[in-house]
């Protein structure tokens, strides 16, 4: 079953000149001269942080879609390296939508009438592991921390970007002792069955119809003041499959 949400909180933002490919390789871990269209990709600083991920769409340069409220954060970070290629960034508002085809999510430009809205898209997005970056928390986490597959996100054949040293310390050299794991409710911390505190807790999301907390953390069982709880979304069961 095909999902459409209206994505209100989201707008776009044009890269466009002769060198505007070229200014964008170096800044997003996508490799962004294959042969195509559409790219899922993450913009992070030198340290490996991400400021946020995106769609970018190559059409007349290159269309970045992103939550409105952390545009003007990748503006400013991408300011200050374009001053030195020939293009011009700015922010394009116009209609975005996302699709939801089974686990596959993606992103577009357009109007498309539907029942699901931003904060449907936010449970859905945070559940599969693949939610999109707000300004609450750019520039915070790393990759492994939000839970984002790597390989849907960088290339690790491309030249040099912003973040890539650490993102590749990540991916060869990191040991795997904490996953993304996400749980129904509002918490603030977790503990394991000897009640000693555990974990990082990472973002959470509120719609009418749920709550959901998402945390960096080992893998064990899980407990809140309430007693043992179960995850909703485990990405350590993911490693079964």
């Amino acid at each position: 079953m095909t999902k459409i949400f209206s994505l209100t909180n989201y707008t776009s933002i044009t890269v466009k000149g002769l060198d505007s490919e070229k200014f964008l390789q170096g800044q997003v871990s996508c490799d962004l001269s294959q042969h195509q269209e559409y790219f899922d990709g993450l913009f992070c600083n030198e340290k490996g942080y991400v400021i946020t991920n995106a769609v970018i769409i190559r059409r007349n340069g290159f269309v970045i879609l992103l939550k409105k409220g952390v545009a003007e954060i990748l503006i400013e970070e991408l300011e200050k390296f374009s001053k030195f290629y020939d293009c011009n960034i700015e922010i394009e508002p116009q209609d975005i939508y996302g699709k939801n085809e089974g686990k596959s999510f993606s992103k577009h430009i357009g109007n498309i009438d539907s029942n699901f809205t931003d904060d449907d898209w936010d449970a859905d997005t945070m559940k599969s592991f693949c939610f999109d970056i707000g300004a609450d928390c750019s520039g915070k986490y790393r990759i492994n921390e939000i839970g984002y597959n790597s390989e849907s996100y960088v290339s690790y054949e491309k030249g040099c970007y912003r973040g890539q040293e650490i993102i590749a310390r990540l991916k060869y050299l990191g040991k795997t002792t904490k996953k993304a794991v996400i749980f129904s409710g509002l918490l603030n911390s977790l503990q394991d069955k000897t009640g000693r505190k555990i974990g990082k807790k990472i973002l959470e999301t509120v719609t009418k119809d749920q709550q959901l907390t998402q945390f960096f953390v080992e893998k064990s069982e899980y407990f809140s003041d309430k007693g043992k709880i179960i995850p909703v979304a485990n990405q350590w069961d993911l490693l079964q499959d």
